[in-house]
């Protein structure tokens, strides 16, 4: 247990972590590790739930399909088929106060970290985002993530940012979390603010215009003989 707390200190929990009693486990916890990378071009945003104890049995009997305990290949498959569609919404990207429309980079991931069994365990499931980089980011401006995945579940939750193409990024403690899940129709808010907006790549040099081909003379006509350089055999 102490290891459990130390590790969630080290990965940067905020949100009433200091709430939380030693005696519990976290096993109705969801931990939410949002993590924004800005670049001139896109804004990538993942997403990572980890599903402790009792959330994540939740999920792994609506997994197992059949049911008969055990969590195959195909079925985990025909899980996260859906998913990007029944979540889609649930998560929106505002900069500066207006909202970025959120395409989906890939395939929901679920990692049942090597237990395929139903009943109590952990897995993480990973979303993957991206948005282009409006060309109005400022320094200060603040980027806000709205979170309202398993709004149900107690919630534990992490920032990382990282800014490309000399982009600098700051965190904020915003988000309330702990023992009592906020009502239905409040987000939990991952704040975010832009301390150096990133600077567009240099256009690429023009390249050096190539030296023009000598043309080829034109092969000689049937009436003339074929030059004596083109006739004589290769010694």
């Amino acid at each position: 247990m102490a290891c459990l707390i130390r590790l969630l200190l080290a990965g940067g929990v905020i949100g009433g972590w200091q709430s939380v009693a030693a005696h519990d486990l976290f096993t109705n916890y969801v931990q939410h590790c949002v993590q924004l990378t800005v670049g001139a071009r896109h804004l990538d945003l993942t997403v990572d739930l980890t599903f402790f104890e009792e959330w994540s049995a939740r999920e792994r009997q609506t997994m197992d399909a059949n049911p008969n305990g055990r969590i195959t290949r195909s079925e985990l498959e025909a899980y996260l088929k859906p998913l990007a569609a029944r979540l889609s919404g649930q998560v929106k990207l505002r900069v500066a106060g207006h909202e970025l429309p959120l395409a989906l980079l890939y395939d929901p991931e679920v990692d049942l970290m090597t237990n395929d069994q139903t009943g109590p365990g952990h897995h993480r499931l990973r979303l993957f985002y991206f948005a282009p980089t409006p060309t109005t980011l400022r320094a200060e401006d603040e980027i806000v993530v709205e979170d309202r995945l398993w709004p149900e579940a107690k919630l534990l939750g992490t920032l990382q940012s990282e800014g490309h193409d000399g982009c600098k990024l700051t965190t904020e403690i915003s988000i309330k979390a702990g023992r009592v899940p906020p009502p239905p129709d409040e987000a939990r808010w991952f704040k975010f603010r832009c301390v150096k907006p990133p600077v567009a790549n240099p256009a690429a040099p023009v390249a050096a215009t190539a030296r023009p081909l000598i043309p080829s003379p034109p092969p000689p006509s049937p009436s003339q003989p074929m030059p004596a350089s083109l006739t004589q055999p290769v010694p």
